[in-house]
């Protein structure tokens, strides 16, 4: 009997969360079309095994979360997160006030280019995806029509290599997980 694939039914496969391996052992079974996991400033583990398997494979990434949960975009504050799932991190629940160098140093490069901190984030993403030789469609959530215009601007910045190590800097400023749950195993980087 024919697979699905064969017969029409299926064209495109997407993965979410998924280790290196999963991705090679799924890509050998039926092309991957795109791997869908959060990838920003600050949740770069991704990028050890994850990405450089997509690029040699083909398979596009879709970054979720590409402004961290709107934390790198500067706008939220300790009780708004403190009221949702996102404050039941550590990033953004005990290391609040810690990250906030982060959200500084974003606010830096974004003012020195007269572009919102979004808009920053997200043309590091997109650089950082074409430096690593994957191609990339972040998802950034918006609520309101104009902040998905905004993020449109990110497209059209250009960061310099001096922007790019300082914004790269961040990696290792940031305290606390990613974990949304005290399951470190339902994300890649629990299971590399």
């Amino acid at each position: 009997m024919p697979r699905r694939s064969e017969v029409g039914k299926i064209r495109h496969l997407g993965l979410s969360e998924v280790t290196s391996t999963e991705l090679r052992r799924a890509h050998s079974t039926h092309p991957i079309a795109a791997l869908q996991s959060e990838w920003n400033l600050w949740s770069r583990d991704v990028e050890d095994y994850v990405v450089p398997a997509c690029a040699e494979l083909g398979v596009g990434f879709v970054p979720s979360s590409p402004l961290g949960r709107g934390f790198l975009t500067g706008a939220l504050t300790k009780e708004q997160v403190a009221g949702d799932f996102r404050g039941g991190t550590t990033r953004m629940g005990e290391a609040f006030d810690a990250n906030q160098k982060v959200v500084d140093i974003v606010a830096e490069v974004a003012h020195h280019h007269g572009a919102t901190n979004a808009q920053v984030a997200l043309a590091w993403l997109l650089h950082r995806a074409a430096q690593m030789g994957v191609s990339t469609v972040p998802i950034p959530g918006s609520r309101k029509p104009e902040r998905a215009l905004e993020n449109l601007g990110a497209v059209g910045l250009r960061l310099d290599a001096a922007d790019m190590r300082e914004l790269d800097s961040i990696r290792s400023l940031v305290e606390g997980t990613r974990n949304i749950v005290d399951n470190p195993t339902w994300i890649s980087s629990g299971r590399e």
